[in-house]
């Protein structure tokens, strides 16, 4: 019967710390990830300045198509000698248009089309980037707020233990030692408790950077988190990473810009035309004698110029060609290593979901049950009481890890691999 009451005993403490818990996170309101990223997609400056490069990108596509500008000019001939007497010289006025060689204007939107692609996948990148970021800053705020539970815990335990240590030292049947031990225990654990106070500020006002904040706009707490299965497995994530991973496909489109580059580059060889329509003196009528004038313009210094245009387009298409297949290669990696780290941390936290959490708990109420009534001691009850607080946060950052790599799976496949509001579904806690 002692054992049950003190089990009682220990429940009523936990829901004392789970409700001090909650109101010491202060007058923020819990948070959802999801309100936090269309936050963030709306109001980042980062993001917005990508937008305006692709903007930009797109809106250069249709000047490539656009001919040479034309040129007017005026034409003084058979001024008299001696003089200046315009007016007794003969006046031409010309137009005069620059004609490029067919296929160049289609060679050169090619390159432009292309060059909008990669500013997209650029601007794509950036949101996964700061989607990355504001994800992984999310769950470290959830770590920081369940190491603060899981010290508040074990601060009650630990004061709970001291005064009965004070009333057996009182009484002659325990020692000075032990009482010491379990106040410095207690100092120790107090004093974590400020430093993760400290550290939850600085991740704060990391979050609220992505969020284009003010750095001490208040964080609520994050919600609960519950552990969910990978959906996918490594190929099927590398095979979405080949259509829709934004990294993968910028190099995709620079590969493909080099190849039109390059093409260009052979086109530039070959003659543009340049005509020039000439209408002589107007006073002879609106329509008076008037001159045409056709010219090719010759890549005449092709050996000292154009040669080397040309090599230079064919080095950057290999480059690019190159570069394409490191990345593919990398994104390939990251997928791999990210989900076998991933299955990892979910069997830890499986194990200790499962199992030793609750085998701790059992542990801790046997041993401060026993240390009450005289027959357990000290050493035996503060084991246990670390090794619960050691198997909680075990299961917390392993949970933690586990949400994280499934970010960077996201981030490496380019597929959303949770709800569509970003976050776990909610649930209790171990």
């Amino acid at each position: 019967m002692r054992l049950v009451s003190w089990v009682l005993t220990l429940a009523v403490i936990q829901f004392s710390i789970a409700q001090a818990g909650f109101a010491s996170d202060g007058a923020a309101q819990p948070v959802r990830l999801g309100a936090l990223l269309a936050e963030a997609l709306a109001g980042n400056p980062e993001l917005l300045a990508a937008h305006k490069r692709l903007e930009a990108a797109q809106a250069r596509v249709p000047l490539a198509k656009a001919l040479p500008a034309p040129r007017i000019g005026v034409e003084i001939e058979e001024i008299p000698k001696g003089t200046v007497k315009l007016n007794q010289a003969t006046i031409m006025y010309q137009l005069i248009q620059s004609l490029p060689f067919p296929g160049k204007l289609s060679a050169r939107h090619r390159v432009a089309v292309k060059e909008a692609q990669v500013a997209a996948m650029a601007f794509k990148q950036v949101e996964w980037d700061i989607t990355t970021q504001l994800k992984a800053t999310y769950y470290e705020l959830f770590l920081l707020d369940r190491e603060r539970e899981i010290l508040e815990e074990q601060l009650a335990w630990l004061r709970q233990a001291a005064g009965t240590a004070r009333s057996r030292y009182a009484t002659g049947a325990g020692s000075q030692a032990q009482l010491l031990r379990l106040q410095s225990e207690e100092l120790e654990t107090a004093n974590e408790l400020a430093v993760f106070a400290q550290r939850r500020e600085a991740m704060g006002a990391h979050l609220n950077h992505l969020l284009n904040r003010v750095a001490h706009h208040p964080v609520g707490a994050p919600e609960p988190m519950t552990l969910q299965p990978l959906p996918f497995s490594p190929d099927e994530l590398v095979a979405a990473a080949q259509e829709r991973q934004p990294e993968l496909l910028m190099f995709r489109f620079s590969a493909e810009r080099a190849e039109a580059g390059w093409r260009l580059a052979k086109r530039e060889l070959l003659p543009d035309l340049e005509t020039m329509a000439e209408l002589r003196d107007p006073a002879m009528g609106p329509i008076g004698p008037w001159d045409l004038t056709l010219a090719i313009a010759l890549p005449f210094w092709f050996w000292t110029k154009w040669r080397y245009g040309l090599k230079m387009a064919l080095y950057d298409k290999e480059s690019a060609q190159a570069a394409y297949q490191a990345v593919r290669n990398e994104i390939t990696k990251r997928i791999h290593e990210h989900w076998h780290e991933a299955q990892a941390a979910y069997g830890t936290v499986k194990l200790c979901q499962d199992a030793l959490i609750g085998q701790s708990r059992q542990a801790v109420a046997s041993s401060l049950a026993a240390y009450h009534g005289g027959r357990g001691s000290f050493g035996e009850l503060l084991e246990a009481l670390r090794a619960l607080a050691e198997r909680k946060r075990t299961y917390y950052q392993h949970l933690v890890a586990f949400e994280q790599h499934v970010v960077m799976l996201e981030e490496a496949s380019g597929l959303t691999l949770r709800a569509a509001h970003g976050a776990p579904t909610t649930g209790g806690t171990p």
